[in-house]
């Protein structure tokens, strides 16, 4: 019989767990459960058989773990995949039942950002070979974003006519560790032809996941899929221990079900006993009702438009970046808003330990700043220090310090002096965290959206690609790109040529030179940034502070000015907290602009 047969026929019991219940069974493995399929394959069947014998009609292969991000080339994993799925096989024909197997397949990270291309390659490798061992059904699980579940699906589908079911990864409050919104997931999977059922598996328990199901609608007549963890974990002498709590789980699917759930199912936590009382718990259990109508289209959809920058429509905008300081003392930074404020400045803009080296935190200062000179103040958010917890709620809490602007970089790598003492997080990078903040936008913040940036490198070789990078930020919500310093009249072409392919908002940057030592420096130890000799010839070895200040203010104004056709407005670098410098090329430039 086909899966979507038997589906239409009723509900269908999933298996549970496979690593928890591993770990738990053959401590002495002290591994990864997906590694056994190759080293002790008899285990691995045992729990298989297990949970089939306990009334699972449907087994996930133990694969889910099954990438480089765990093994270290592809060929490994296609070895560990179809050994999976052999163990599978196996594991049925010696329970003599008729039992569906699925193709399981976890999510393929990027942490070193190779792009969609690379993760997708890889995806479709472990596709390949399951195609291979003749899998028809595949579950895609613990997803936690839309575009690579539905890419995988089109490819299978394109290979085969195979059933998928894709199943995402949520916490308490519906959203993933990417910031998708459950809601959104629901629509985009009930519209994806692709997919024959979605649902959630992992990330929260089945409690909690009740309460999530109740408040949504499930547009169409897909099948829908539920596999919570038995709860939440513990941590205990370095183990992770899940609460027994059976009945509780029990008792909770059964409401799941009663709400509509075709395919039910645990995660984390869930052993063979729980789909055994799971199964019986269903028996009695009425034909589940007909889901609901479809969303409205308006449904979850506030705009993720771009958001225009402070600065007014006919005015270009000018930024003035100040630099936190590494102690506690911030009088500099106080005495450097009040004067560029003054000389009208439009907003202030603080980096985020730039360089991998620590300076007070951006958006604490920033929200500091912004209530005691009374100019708004966008801070850096940089990707490199904090996991997706630490970012969301850093930015719930800048919010209710009254921050709605910032600038979304991914962040300088950690020195290799500093490697294997300091961490680098990287959850995001910046397009990944841009998309994030646009689903704040349209839930949390949809009253008042946030406003973003996005850094341009637009040094890089290939100027389509920087326009392709670009156009991606812009589809996440960017509203304005900020250059690093432009000084060559090559450049400046180059700027142009990004912004008229992108169609961007851009503010040009600029970097005052306060002395012949300072460009000489940047110009050949800073990478990125071109200084012309006839600039670096307009300061002395032996000038005054005062006269090479003059020097750097007509210069940053005269930059300023040849840029005029092609930015948007400016972001200015106070070098050194030079304050009064940058009070007087602020001055200038709002002048001629």
């Amino acid at each position: 019989m086909q899966l979507k047969d038997y589906l239409k026929q009723g509900r269908l019991v999933a298996d549970g767990a496979m690593g928890t219940y591993f770990e738990a069974k053959y401590p002495e493995e002290g591994g990864m459960a997906e590694a056994c399929n190759l080293s002790c394959p008899q285990k691995i069947k045992a729990i298989h058989l297990e949970y089939i014998q306990n009334g699972a009609r449907l087994i996930r292969t133990n694969t889910f773990a099954a990438n480089t991000m765990f093994f270290d080339t592809v060929d490994t994993v296609t070895q560990v995949v179809k050994a999976g799925w052999q163990i599978a096989e196996d594991a049925v024909k010696e329970a003599g039942r008729e039992v569906f197997i699925a193709a399981d397949i976890g999510p393929v990270y990027d942490p070193q950002f190779l792009g969609s291309e690379q993760v997708l390659k890889e995806y479709f490798a472990i596709c390949d070979a399951f195609l291979a061992c003749g899998a028809e059904i595949f579950a895609l699980e613990t997803q936690t974003e839309f575009a690579y579940a539905r890419e995988v699906a089109s490819y299978l589908k394109k290979q085969k006519d195979v059933f998928v079911s894709v199943t995402f990864s949520v916490d308490q409050n519906g959203y993933t560790r990417s910031g998708v919104g459950m809601e959104k997931l629901i629509r985009q999977a009930a519209e994806a032809d692709e997919i024959d059922a979605y649902g959630f598996n992992c990330g929260v328990g089945a409690a909690h996941l009740k309460r999530l199901l109740q408040k949504a609608s499930f547009p169409g007549e897909k099948f829908l899929a539920a596999l919570p963890n038995a709860g939440y974990p513990v941590e205990l002498r370095g183990k992770t221990i899940y609460q027994d709590n059976k009945d509780y789980f029990v008792e909770m699917m059964r409401g799941i079900a009663g709400l509509g759930a075709d395919i039910l199912g645990g995660c984390c936590g869930t052993a063979p006993e729980y789909i055994c009382d799971l199964k019986k718990a269903l028996t009695d259990l009425p034909a589940f009702p007909k889901k609901t109508e479809a969303l409205e289209q308006a449904a979850g959809t506030a705009s993720l438009a771009p958001v225009r920058m402070p600065g007014g429509q006919n005015k270009k905008q000018i930024l003035v970046e100040l630099d936190p300081p590494f102690g506690i003392d911030i009088s500099k930074v106080l005495n450097g808003a009040a004067k560029v404020k003054e000389a009208g400045a439009d907003m202030l803009t603080l980096a985020d330990s730039p360089m991998a080296r620590v300076r007070m935190d951006a958006a604490k200062l920033a929200a500091y700043v912004q209530r005691k000179v009374g100019i708004p103040v966008m801070p850096h958010i940089c990707c490199r220090d904090k996991n997706v917890i630490a970012m969301r709620s850093g930015i719930l809490g800048d919010y209710m310090n009254g921050l709605r602007n910032f600038l979304v970089v991914t962040g300088d790598p950690v020195g290799r002096d500093d490697r294997g003492v300091v961490t680098p997080v990287f959850d995001f990078n910046s397009i990944r965290f841009m998309g994030y903040l646009a689903e704040m936008n349209a839930d949390v913040f949809a009253e008042e959206p946030v406003r973003y940036g996005g850094a341009l490198n637009y040094h890089g070789a290939n100027a389509d690609a920087i326009v392709r990078r670009m156009k991606q930020k812009m589809e996440n919500g960017c509203a304005v790109f900020l250059t690093q310093p432009v000084y060559s009249e090559e450049d400046m072409k180059r700027v142009a040529y990004l912004k008229e392919q992108s169609g961007a908002t851009v503010l040009c940057g600029i970097l005052p030179l306060v002395s012949y030592k300072n460009a000489v420096f940047l110009a050949n130890e800073m990478p990125g940034i071109r200084i012309p000799e006839e600039i670096i010839a307009r300061y002395a070895p032996d000038m005054g502070r005062q006269e090479a200040e003059r020097v750097g203010i007509s210069l940053a104004v005269e930059l300023a000015e040849r840029m005029r056709d092609t930015a948007d407005g400016y972001y200015f670098m106070t070098p050194f907290n030079r304050a009064e410098m940058m009070a007087e090329i602020v001055r200038r430039v709002r002048r001629q602009v």
